[in-house]
């Protein structure tokens, strides 16, 4: 029992905190579109009412940051302004599916017009749904309409963090919560390993199985489309990663909560069975044809083991410090602690005298100066309170968004370089800890590695806008000798003939990967 509670906390830590960046980027987008944006605008933006409104909310969803937990503040703001309702689901469902950097990490990991496929099958997917959607999804309540925009200067900038820490302690941050729960419970439920042969090619059930589990799950793109590399390089059912991209990642438990609050339940259960029809015959439909040439079935993948219990038996607090540090890295506690920050002073903001005021005298001339597309005063105004149309602001922000994309796509993949030094250090210490014997360690640098070598490969790719042949072989040889360490190390009884000469042809194929990426 206290596994199986302390494995369902651990998953729900490390859940929260993989979600925390880009809930935090989905906080600021919905403020954005309330205060700066405004309703018409915001509708406008996502197609208003006419048909192009499904692909138009599946591309910008494509184009932002934000997983199935940070749409959650975007689709609020969504449903306030009327937006059409096969358009909230267009884009809730393909804005956590990819953005530029996991769309960049998936052209590596196997054919690109694989994760192509993947990526026009989800459009397919949206489309349908959508259309099923703007027949059934009619809102129970009648949203709450905005205010038109009635800061200026310093009191908006006020407002929309205001609103950021509100939302977050408020519907938000209970949905966020009831997300990462599900992956919580299958953490408890699920024991350490239960997955590692769910999805083999050759089984027919496998995307049927995956379906079960990926409802409850919460994913971000970056670590699905890093689960799809693990499964396509063991052979597993193509067909599952699908159901795995568009259930696991797409949407989560919250999701269907939100929806039976916002829509009603017969709805909801209409647009829910809709979207498992349709995924699950895509999948099917894929599921042989997508089947990569030339790789054999592992019999086994590590890819689904986030779900399951992390520890296999009775644990300690440094076990739990261990598989915790592994979890979160620096990006992630930095992003937690501003969550947490920003819930502390949400706490402190809800009372009246906090309000900010607006520079407008009433709120008819508000609404009628946003209409204008201004917030023009008589009065003129200083330093940082000049009268910008609120929809260039809000433009701006969006367009500066997609801009950190791209800036986070040569941050997070560096420069050939740069990423060969940490070749290298992830190299010895996974090397030095196979041929000591130490499995633990040498099976966690040895997946550091792997991740490096197809960050080496995006990396060369953005800035030369070429990756050679050889380059790309040579890539892929490093991969396969790592995946037939990784074997030799899961042996009860370790073979340490084998380790070795595993090593130091390991060895080998690393110093023609370096030579083959130097420029």
């Amino acid at each position: 029992m206290d596994v199986a509670l302390m494995g369902g906390a651990v998953n729900t830590l490390r859940s929260l905190a993989s979600a925390a960046p880009t809930l935090l980027i989905g906080l600021f987008i919905a403020a954005l579109m309330r205060f700066y944006i405004g309703p018409a605008n915001t509708k406008r933006l996502f197609g208003g009412d006419s048909i192009r409104s499904l692909p138009q909310s599946w591309l910008l969803g494509m184009l932002l940051p934000v997983c199935s937990i940070g749409v959650i503040p975007i689709i609020r703001e969504m449903v306030r302004v009327r937006a059409r309702a096969g358009a909230i689901t267009a884009f809730a469902l393909s804005a956590p599916l990819f953005n530029p950097l996991s769309l960049l990490y998936g052209l590596t990991l196997s054919r690109p017009y694989v994760i192509v496929g993947f990526a026009f099958g989800s459009l397919i997917v949206v489309t349908l749904i959508g259309l099923i959607w703007d027949r059934f999804g009619k809102e129970t309540i009648d949203p709450v309409q905005p205010q038109a925009p009635g800061y200026v200067g310093i009191s908006r900038l006020w407002a929309c963090f205001r609103f950021m820490c509100r939302e977050l302690i408020g519907p938000t941050g209970q949905l966020t919560l009831i997300a990462v729960l599900g992956v919580g419970l299958l953490g408890a439920i699920l024991p350490h390993g239960a997955l590692q042969t769910s999805a083999e090619q050759d089984d027919p059930l496998a995307p049927l199985r995956m379906t079960l589990v990926a409802v409850p799950v919460y994913a971000t793109p970056m670590q699905t489309i890093s689960q799809l590399g693990m499964m396509f390089a063991h052979g597993n059912s193509p067909g599952a990663a699908f159901c795995l991209l568009l259930l696991g990642t797409g949407m989560n438990v919250a999701t269907l909560w939100w929806l039976k609050q916002t829509y009603g339940l017969r709805a909801t259960a209409i647009w829910f069975a809709s979207l498992l029809v349709i995924v699950v015959g895509c999948a099917y439909a894929i599921d042989k044809p997508l089947i990569p040439p030339g790789v054999e079935p592992a019999g086994h993948t590590h890819a689904f083991d986030v779900y399951s219990n992390p520890f296999a038996a009775s644990v300690g607090w440094e076990t739990v410090q261990r598989v915790l540090a592994d979890a979160i890295g620096l990006p992630e506690r930095i992003s937690l602690a501003a969550v947490v920050l920003l819930a502390i002073i949400g706490l402190m903001v809800t009372h009246p005298a906090v309000e900010p005021q607006a520079n407008q005298t009433t709120a008819t001339q508000a609404g009628e100066q946003a209409s204008a597309g201004s917030l023009a005063s008589d009065q003129p105004r200083a330093g940082f309170d000049r009268d910008v149309p609120p929809v260039v602001v809000g433009i701006t922000g969006l367009v500066g968004l997609v801009a950190f994309s791209i800036v986070a796509c040569y941050a997070y993949y560096p420069s050939p370089a740069e990423t060969l030094e940490e070749i290298k250090f992830a190299r010895t210490n996974t090397l030095v800890a196979a041929n000591s014997g130490n499995v633990e360690e040498a099976l966690r640098w040895l997946e550091v590695w792997e991740l490096w070598s197809r960050r080496l490969e995006v990396g060369t790719a953005i800035r030369h806008f070429e990756l050679r042949p050889y380059q790309q072989m040579q890539a892929y040889l490093l991969r396969k000798k790592l995946e037939l360490l990784e074997h030799e190390l899961e042996h009860e009884e370790l073979e340490k003939e084998e380790i070795r000469a595993l090593v130091q042809e390991l060895n080998q194929t690393s110093n023609r990967l370096s030579t083959a990426f130097r420029y």
